[in-house]
């Protein structure tokens, strides 16, 4: 009569079946209860939806980390399994209670796990909505980045600049020396045309005094790039090398700061947003708040809904199990409590045998003594009345002597048993 009512009482399918298993409830139970089924399936689709958009953060999350489709799937169906399983612990470890205080004590580790996961979910989810921010500051922190590393390339070759200053110091002096050489060249030859402030025109003294001056600058700006042409091609050698490994170093930053670009700093560069544009805290606020609401929300339609014939059969069921077995306990217990109670029976038994079984020894060594001593006496009888008169007359032992002998005797035959 029961199976029937239930099978008639409600009819679910297996889509039902499931949303009903996600919300934590017992299907058998939950049959004879029909008006709290579409409870229960809100519940269940509620925590089955939240698995799925965990998969969803986890995914992208992973994505971000691995840099790979395949990956990013597959992590991302175990985070999502994961949050879907916490999420369907979290409502159906709760059960009402008849005090709503010990409810909320109950329900409150429950709610601040829901608000982690919310909190874990959430977060990549904010940063998918802000992509496109979030690359701009991105490019704007690794553009910063780029230039502090230029600025700490160039201060770690400083080397290069002073010698580009020393070559400038010497190529000035030869442009100077060079300079005073055209000078004299002018004058020179101004003399000869005529052009001097003597106004001749001809070779004359004073156009031999401004060619030998001519003559001593030539000479002077010959050694000196003698001396310094090698010190400035020096110089440039050594700049060269610098500058390639400055280029090289610079490169290698560069690509570090290209590939820095996985979750952390994305996170980053949301936090960042979230300082600079308050738009964007109170969006990130307000979606946070909603994946909050949406995963506390199982727990709190169970913690405020009233108590009802479902819960009603599940402490029945819950106590008559408990009643079950705590008779298996004191049946195993009263089993244990006779066999302890043999054991000690048996116990005693094996030793009341074995003193038993130890004093017949005793008594059976006792006899065998009397009987041995029994048989010396009677031998030692034989050997006297078999002597001569004499000897007997003679000597009479009495029986301190007898004793001795005795003892003597048995001495003998325990120290050649034992030998």
């Amino acid at each position: 009569m029961n199976k029937s009512t239930n099978n008639t009482t409600w009819q679910g399918g297996a889509v039902a079946r499931f949303f009903l298993w996600c919300s934590g409830a017992r299907l058998y139970l939950l049959k004879r209860c029909p008006t709290e089924i579409n409870m229960f399936m809100g519940i269940g689709i509620v925590v089955f939806l939240t698995g799925i958009v965990a998969s969803i953060s986890g995914g992208y999350a992973f994505h971000l980390v691995f840099n790979s489709i395949p990956l990013a799937i597959v992590f991302g169906v175990f985070w999502g399994i994961l949050i879907f399983f916490l999420d369907w612990y979290l409502v159906a470890s709760l059960k009402k209670e008849r005090k709503w205080g010990k409810e909320f004590v109950m329900a409150l580790p429950r709610i601040i796990l829901a608000v982690f996961i919310a909190v874990v979910v959430a977060r990549p989810i904010e940063m998918k909505l802000f992509e496109k921010e979030i690359d701009l500051q991105v490019q704007k922190a690794q553009l910063e980045k780029r230039q502090e590393q230029m600025q700490n390339v160039s201060n770690q070759f400083g080397e290069i600049e002073q010698l580009r200053q020393e070559n400038d110091s010497l190529q000035q002096l030869i442009n100077k020396k060079a300079e005073r050489r055209n000078e004299l060249y002018d004058l020179m030859i101004a003399e000869a045309e005529g052009r001097s402030p003597v106004g001749v025109m001809g070779k004359g003294p004073v156009y031999k005094e401004k060619q030998r001056e001519y003559a001593f600058a030539v000479e002077e700006l010959k050694e000196l790039r003698t001396r310094i042409v090698p010190q400035i091609a020096s110089n440039n050698e050594r700049i060269a090398v610098l500058n390639q490994k400055k280029d090289e170093l610079a490169a290698t930053n560069q690509i570090v700061i290209s590939r820095a670009n996985g979750f952390l700093s994305r996170l980053r560069a949301l936090n960042e947003l979230q300082e600079e544009e308050k738009t964007v805290y109170w969006a990130s606020l307000f979606i946070l708040l909603l994946f909050v609401v949406i995963e506390i929300s199982p727990v709190f339609v169970k913690l405020i809904s009233s108590r009802g014939p479902y819960d009603e059969l599940l402490e029945a069921e819950q106590a008559a199990l408990s009643q079950k077995a705590g008779k298996q306990v004191l049946e195993f217990a009263h089993e244990r409590h006779l066999f302890r109670e043999e054991l000690e029976r048996k116990s005693e038994l094996m030793v009341n045998q074995n003193d038993r079984v130890q004093r017949d020894a005793y008594e059976a060594l006792t006899d065998a003594k009397q009987e041995i001593n029994r048989e010396r006496i009677k031998r030692w009888k034989d050997i006297q009345l078999k002597k001569n008169g004499d000897t007997v007359n003679k000597y009479f032992p009495d029986l301190v002597d007898i004793d001795k002998k005795r003892t003597k005797e048995g001495d003998e035959e325990n120290s050649t048993h034992s030998s």
